[in-house]
């Protein structure tokens, strides 16, 4: 299994399956909060993550992604950005329930 096909199936589905359901309770606001921490997630994560390829602390198997981005390969931005997108849109789905009883 490659690193994108991981990721499809246990960030993306439930990511899909979070974005269906919630796609009519959420508001422009609650979309700009989740971009504005993919972005903060991006600029604290991606560095260090660089840093620690650099150093030899992990390392990856070239022939199971799709490109690299520095040291740190593309599917690892994207891990940052969907694992964001789950976890803001399951505590969205917590604060929804909340203020609808």
């Amino acid at each position: 299994m490659t690193y994108l096909e991981f990721l499809a199936l246990f960030l993306g589905c439930p990511l899909l399956v979070l974005a269906l359901a919630l796609h009519d309770r959420l508001r422009r606001a609650d979309l700009l909060i989740l971009a504005l921490l993919a972005i903060l997630a991006l600029a604290y994560t991606a560095p260090w993550d660089n840093l620690l390829v650099a150093q030899g602390v992990w390392t990856y198997q070239k022939s199971g992604i799709l490109a690299v981005i520095g040291r740190v390969p593309l599917e690892e931005y994207v891990f940052y950005l969907s694992q964001v997108g789950v976890s803001g849109l399951w505590t969205f789905s917590l604060l929804t329930r909340s203020r609808r009883q």
